[in-house]
């Protein structure tokens, strides 16, 4: 009786050790450098109009509503409109554009837009945005004229705004904070001040 409980002993000893060596959970060094560069190179685009449009709630959620226009939307441009897309960018080469998404007040009246333009990989956002700050028409509502112009890249796409200053302002801080905690990266701002 008493070799049998030492064999049984012994088995289950042997059977744990087995047990622990095979289930360990140790990873290489190389594994955990490999995970943290993913982690450390961060979102570049936003997928569609469901999340440029929770960028966009999140960015009107903490901004000072008393600034922002009423009746806000949020819609994408069809890139093959040419006069749509030249009316709300100026822009009439879309090399390294996949979409754009804008967000206006429906009231047309009010000198406020925002743009998010999602790249392709091989784009160069900073030459997009550039293009965008140059011949975006802040006037293009005819009687109203957008006072401020901001934009930056956001990850590897373009984040843009113009309005009222104080407005445009609000609106770029939220939209740079929401970025971030996407894990994008942001670049310093480009702006322009248009005479009214």
């Amino acid at each position: 009786m008493k070799k049998k409980f030492i064999l049984a002993f012994t088995v289950m000893a042997v059977m744990a050790a087995v047990l622990t060596g095979c289930s360990g959970s140790e990873r290489s060094s190389d594994e955990v450098e490999t995970q943290q560069g993913m982690d450390a190179s961060g979102m570049v685009h936003l997928e569609g109009l469901d999340e440029v449009s929770a960028l966009f709630d999140e960015v009107y959620g903490g901004a000072a509503q008393d600034l922002l226009p009423a009746n806000l939307e949020t819609s994408e441009l069809d890139l093959a409109d040419a006069d749509t897309v030249s009316y709300h960018t100026g822009l009439d080469d879309l090399s390294g554009i996949e979409s754009i998404y804008i967000s206006e007040s429906m009231m047309s009246s009010v000198a406020y837009s925002a743009m998010y333009i999602r790249t392709n990989d091989e784009a160069d956002a900073q030459q997009i945005l550039d293009a965008l700050m140059e011949k975006v028409n802040p006037a293009k509502w005819i009687c109203v004229t957008a006072e401020k112009e901001i934009g930056a890249v956001f990850g590897n796409d373009v984040f843009f705004v113009m309005g009222a200053a104080d407005a445009a302002d609000d609106v770029f801080s939220n939209a740079s904070k929401a970025a971030e905690s996407r894990g994008m990266a942001v670049s310093d701002s480009v702006e322009k001040v248009n005479p009214l």
